[in-house]
């Protein structure tokens, strides 16, 4: 009787997925449909781009047609129009990413030191992500009606000046769209930061703070330093997701006027569905592609290389 209630008890252990090889089988089948998911919408797409730059792929003819070697590459670094959309899109990052990262660090301190009304604060900030960036920046359009928009009117009453136009004017079109965007994401940038500085110890604060630091020397020694890691994370996905700019400018200008708001990411549009080089645009897209990876491995590097450090000495 012992017996076969010990057999059994090995045979239920042997069955529990925490166990040798099948602990292995049992974490790939909880993590195989997002892999199934990653595989088919990101590495499939990819492969086939890069497979498509290397190409002839003019759908106006037929589609493929065959191996042109590095020559799409070559085009593309010798393209004036991909590199005056590059040069538009750089400067729509700084001045954005700029922008919000300096306005939302200041609002999640001054929340920080706030005793009431936290959550409804956050509450509120998460309503412009909360929202379809197609549906806001058509509201915004609106916005900026140069007859009836909000902003018109108010410039006219507060100023009794003629509000430019403000998506026609190549001089204001650019600034519009930056508007836009710092309302949109400043909320992200705030939120991060607000939950990394209550995520910060106590304990070398109440030190500094029974030292007699002052308040700049435990922002530039205490706060900064720690937030460091939070504020280099935000800073890549801010700066990876403004050089993807697209809904904003599909929405508000198309491009226009002119040439004035036309990023990379509507260049390659245009270029790739609506005169249907695919494969001139594929090759442009992994050109910015590898410029991303390689802008993100060297802000990446020193804080990977501190951490290394941090724990070797541990």
């Amino acid at each position: 009787m012992a017996e076969t209630e010990q057999a059994n008890i090995q045979l239920k252990t042997k069955r529990q997925p925490g166990n040798g090889i099948s602990d292995s089988w049992y974490s790939i089948f909880l993590v195989s449909p997002a892999m199934l998911v990653l595989i088919f919408f990101g590495l499939v797409p990819l492969l086939y781009a890069i497979y498509l730059s290397f190409h002839y792929a003019d759908l106006t003819v037929g589609g493929v047609q065959g191996w042109v070697g590095l020559d799409n590459y070559r085009d593309a670094l010798n393209n004036n129009s991909f590199w005056d959309a590059t040069r538009r899109t750089l400067t729509f990052t700084i001045f954005s990413v700029g922008i919000e990262m300096i306005l939302g660090i200041a609002l999640a301190f001054m929340i920080n030191q706030l005793r009431w009304f936290k959550g409804i604060i956050r509450a509120l900030f998460l309503l412009p992500l909360a929202s379809a960036p197609v549906a806001v920046g058509l509201v915004w359009r609106y916005l900026y009606d140069p007859d009836f928009g909000v902003y018109t009117q108010l410039l006219k009453l507060f100023t009794g000046i003629q509000a430019p136009v403000w998506l026609g004017d190549p001089k204001w079109a650019m600034p519009s769209i930056i508007v836009f965007d710092v309302w949109m994401w400043t909320p992200f940038v705030l939120l991060i930061v607000l939950a990394g500085l209550q995520s910060l110890p106590r304990e070398p604060f109440e030190a500094a703070e029974l030292d007699g630091a002052s308040t700049w020397m435990v922002l530039r020694r205490l706060t900064f330093p720690m937030l460091t890691p939070v504020l280099t994370l935000i800073f890549i996905l801010r700066t990876i997701d403004a050089i993807k700019l697209y809904d904003a400018v599909i929405t508000l200008t198309r491009g226009g006027p002119g040439t004035a708001t036309e990023t990379v990411t509507y260049y390659l549009y245009r270029i790739g569905l609506k005169y249907f080089r695919l494969d001139q645009a594929s090759a442009m897209a992994l050109l910015v592609l590898f410029a991303v990876v390689v802008f993100s491995g060297v802000i990446l590097r020193p804080m990977m290389k501190a951490q290394a450090e941090r724990t070797r000495g541990n």
